[in-house]
């Protein structure tokens, strides 16, 4: 089998115009893609400081709120989302500037072929950080659905004990000057002030 080969037909003007709007695209394509990041990161810069902050101020004390162990996890999802938030502004910040490492000159591909492998790049961190971001705002959401709809810390019990050696344990303690009423289990108890020995504060009644 023998295999013959022709010259092809001439360039002419319009094979020279293609050729230049295609160099023209790939010196374009960078910065096109370094201006949607611009975009990007101003739309979604506020609104991960605004996630951020929320999470910084707001978070521990909405934690100290919610019953063990649901606390952790909301500890652990605002964890998440403030790592997540960081690596999508990384991203971000890499997409509009470029990445902070030396490049080496390679003189067997043309500046246009490297500025082609440049807006890859930038394209590519662009979309990890537009990703993070949205992640960032989903962990978010899940920590404070947690601590709106979680289990409520127990509020501190009332221990009272008394001369006659009764143990009394419940909340919602009210009083008259003679008599101490604490809202228990079986229901509202009351006790004279001149039986009360002891009233100390106790995580939950035994």
């Amino acid at each position: 089998m023998s295999i013959s080969i022709r010259p092809g037909r001439p360039m002419d003007a319009s094979d020279a115009a293609r050729a230049r709007e295609h160099q023209q695209a790939l010196r374009a394509e960078l910065p096109l893609v370094r201006e949607a990041a611009h975009s990007w990161r101003i739309g979604l810069g506020g609104l991960l400081l605004a996630l951020v902050g929320f999470s910084l101020i707001r978070g521990p004390s909405e934690v100290d709120k919610v019953e063990p162990p649901w606390n952790v996890v909301i500890g652990c999802l605002l964890l998440v989302s403030l790592a997540t938030g960081a690596y999508g502004a990384y991203r971000l910040l890499s997409a509009h500037n470029g990445r902070p490492r030396t490049r080496p000159v390679d003189r067997r591909t043309s500046a246009s072929t490297q500025n082609h492998l440049l807006a890859l790049t930038a394209l590519k961190d662009l979309r990890h950080g537009i990703i993070a971001t949205f992640l960032c705002t989903v962990f978010l959401v899940a920590a404070v659905g947690t601590t709106w709809y979680g289990p409520e810390k127990a509020k501190p019990k009332l221990l009272v004990r008394t001369t006659t050696g009764a143990v009394l344990c419940g909340d919602g303690a009210t009083g008259d000057g003679r008599r101490l009423t604490l809202k228990t289990k079986p229901g509202r108890v009351g006790v004279p002030l001149s039986d009360v020995l002891v009233v100390e504060t106790v995580e939950k009644c035994p």
